[in-house]
C-alpha cells in the first residue's frame, strides 16, 4: 500500500460529528483556567460571569431536556436516530479489536486482497473510515473479482461522498455475485444510480430489485426520492406511505430509520391531501 493511498483524506463534514465533542471538552477544560485568570485580575467580575455561567447551563440543560423529551415523543426520527447510534456504538465496543491488530501483523509478511479487506472489514465495524477506507481501494486494485469487497468499498464511499466511485463499486459486487448481501448491492446501485443523476436507470433498477427481493422501509423511500426527481408524485407517495406503514415486526436500527422518515414525509403528503379536499369543497 503507497503512502499515498495510506493519506487518504477524510472530508470535514465526516470528520465533524467526532470532532465537535473533543471540542466540547476542550472548552469545558479550558473555561476554568479562564477564570481562575480572570479572578487574579478582577475577582468580583469573575465570580459574576460564573453564576452567570451556570445560570445558562442550568436554563440550558432545563431546554435540553424539555426539547429531547417533546422530540423523542412527538418526532419519530428523533428516537430512530438514538436507536441507531446505540447500536452503532454497542457493536463498535462489542467488536474484538484483537481480529484487527492480529490482521495488520499478517499484513506485514504477505500482501492479498483477502488481508487488506479483513483489515477493512473490522476497522469498519469499529468506525475507524479512514483506516479501512485505503485497505478497501488497495483490496479492489488486487482482486477486482471480490463482491464482498466491492460492496465494503461502496458504502465506505458512499459515506465520504464519492459517488460515482461509490457506484462502480455496487454495480462491480452486483455484476459479480447476483443478488449479493440479499440485494444489499443491488438496492444501493440503484440508490447511488439516482445520486448521480441517472434516474431513469434508477427506476429500472429499483423495480429490478423489488421483483428480486421485495421492499423494505429503506428500499421504499429511496424509491420514492427516485420517482419525486422523475415527475412521479403519486407513485412517490404510495412508496412513502409503504415505507411508514407498520410493518407489526420489530426492525432492524437502519430500517427503522429509514421508516421514521417517511413517517415524517408522509406528514407533507396528508397536509396536501387535506388541502386538495377543501379546495374540492
Amino acid at each position: 500500500m503507497t503512502e499515498e493511498q495510506a493519506a487518504e483524506p477524510i472530508p470535514l463534514r465526516t470528520r465533524l460529528p467526532a470532532l465537535l465533542p473533543l471540542a466540547a471538552v476542550w472548552a469545558c477544560a479550558l473555561l476554568p483556567v479562564v477564570l481562575y485568570l480572570l479572578y487574579l485580575k478582577a475577582p468580583e467580575q469573575a465570580v459574576g460571569l460564573a453564576i452567570s455561567i451556570r445560570s445558562l447551563l442550568l436554563q440550558a440543560l432545563v431546554a435540553l431536556v424539555v426539547t429531547a423529551t417533546i422530540g423523542l415523543t412527538l418526532y419519530p426520527p428523533l428516537p430512530a436516530w438514538l436507536r441507531r447510534s446505540i447500536d452503532r456504538t454497542r457493536t463498535a465496543w462489542t467488536t474484538d479489536r484483537s481480529l484487527l491488530t492480529r490482521a495488520l501483523s499478517e499484513l506485514k509478511h504477505f500482501e492479498t486482497a483477502q488481508k487488506h479487506y479483513e483489515i477493512a472489514r473490522v476497522a469498519w465495524t469499529l468506525g475507524d473510515e479512514p483506516l479501512a477506507g485505503p485497505h478497501l481501494r488497495r483490496s479492489t486494485e488486487l482482486d477486482p473479482t471480490l463482491a464482498y469487497a466491492q460492496h465494503l468499498f461502496g458504502q465506505y464511499l458512499l459515506r465520504v461522498g464519492s459517488l460515482p466511485e461509490a457506484r462502480h463499486a455496487f454495480e462491480a459486487a452486483e455484476q459479480l455475485d447476483k443478488g449479493h448481501a440479499f440485494g444489499d448491492a443491488l438496492l444501493h446501485a440503484a440508490h447511488l444510480q439516482h445520486l448521480t443523476g441517472d434516474t431513469t436507470k434508477a427506476l429500472q433498477t429499483f423495480e429490478q430489485h423489488a421483483q428480486d427481493h421485495g421492499a423494505s422501509p429503506r428500499s421504499n423511500f429511496w424509491r420514492a426520492n427516485a420517482l419525486l426527481a422523475a415527475g412521479q408524485d403519486e407513485a412517490a407517495a404510495r412508496c412513502l406511505v409503504a415505507a411508514a406503514a407498520d410493518p407489526k415486526t420489530r426492525l432492524t436500527a437502519e430500517e427503522n430509520w429509514f421508516r421514521a422518515l417517511a413517517r415524517v414525509r408522509c406528514w407533507g403528503i396528508r397536509g396536501k391531501n387535506s388541502l386538495g379536499s377543501k379546495e374540492q369543497t
